[in-house]
C-alpha cells in the first residue's frame, strides 16, 4: 500500500512539472508579442487584451490536463494488496501526461503570437485573426488528448506483476509522452504561419485555413504511431 501512495505521488509530481512547462512558454509567447502589439496599436488596447486572453485561455488547456491527473493521483486511494507494477503504472501516468503535454502548450503560444502581430500591423483584422488562431490553437491540443487517454488508461490499470510489463508501461509513457512533443509543435507552427498568412491577406482566410488543418493533420500522423505503440505496450506485451 505505501509503495502505490508513494508511487502516485511520484507521478502527480512528474505529471505538473512537465505539464506546466509548455503551457508557460507559450503563454509569455502570447504575452509577449501582444505587449508589442500595444506598443504600435494603443488604440486597439482593448481588442488585443483580449485576443490576448483568448489564447492565453486555449494555451493553458494543455496545462489543466495535466493538474487533473495529478489531483487524481494525489488523492488516489489504492485497494490494499496491490500488485508492485501497479505502482510503475502510477508513475507511468505521470510520465504520459506530462511529458505529452509540452508539445501543445508551447504550439498552442505560436499561433497566439502571431495573432499578437497581426493585431500590431493591423487591428481591423482582429475578427478574422482571433477566428484563425483559435481553430489553429484547437488542433495542437491533439497531442495532449492522446497523451491524456494513454495516462488515464494506465491510471485505471491493473496490471500483471511481471518485469517484463513493468518496462512495457514504462515504455508506453514515454512513446506517447515524448511522442506527442514533436507534433504538438509542428501543428503550431503551421498554425503560426497561417495567422500570419491571414493577417496579411484577410480575403483568402478559407484557402489558408484548409491548408492549415490539413498540414496539421499530417503533421498528426507520427502523433497516431506513438499511440498505437503505447497501447500495443500496455495490452499486448
Amino acid at each position: 500500500m505505501e509503495w502505490i501512495q508513494i508511487a502516485a505521488i511520484l507521478g502527480a509530481g512528474i505529471g505538473i512539472g512537465f505539464g506546466a512547462i509548455g503551457s508557460a512558454i507559450g503563454e509569455g509567447i502570447i504575452a509577449m508579442k501582444a505587449t508589442a502589439a500595444l506598443g504600435r496599436q494603443p488604440a486597439a488596447g482593448q481588442q488585443i487584451l483580449k485576443i490576448m486572453i483568448i489564447g492565453q485561455a486555449i494555451t493553458e488547456t494543455a496545462a489543466i490536463f495535466a493538474l487533473v491527473i495529478s489531483l487524481i493521483l494525489v488523492f488516489n486511494n489504492p485497494e490494499a494488496g496491490l500488485p508492485f507494477v501497479k505502482g510503475i503504472a502510477l508513475i507511468a501516468s505521470g510520465i504520459a501526461i506530462g511529458l505529452g503535454t509540452i508539445g501543445s502548450g508551447l504550439g498552442a503560444g505560436l499561433p497566439g503570437g502571431s495573432a499578437m502581430e497581426g493585431m500590431g500591423r493591423n487591428p481591423k483584422n482582429s475578427d478574422v485573426l482571433t477566428i484563425q488562431m483559435i481553430i489553429g490553437q484547437a488542433v495542437t491540443q491533439t497531442s495532449t488528448i492522446f497523451a491524456l487517454t494513454v495516462s488515464l488508461i494506465l491510471f485505471t490499470l491493473t496490471p500483471e506483476n511481471t518485469l517484463i510489463k513493468v518496462f512495457a508501461l514504462l515504455g508506453a509513457a514515454f512513446a506517447m509522452g515524448v511522442g506527442a512533443i514533436g507534433p504538438g509543435i509542428g501543428d503550431g507552427l503551421v498554425a503560426k504561419n497561417a495567422n500570419t498568412a491571414v493577417g496579411n491577406s484577410p480575403e483568402h482566410m478559407g484557402l489558408l485555413t484548409r491548408t492549415m488543418i490539413i498540414g496539421q493533420a499530417v503533421t498528426e500522423t507520427t502523433d497516431i504511431y506513438s499511440l498505437v505503440v503505447a497501447l500495443i505496450l500496455i495490452f499486448v506485451v
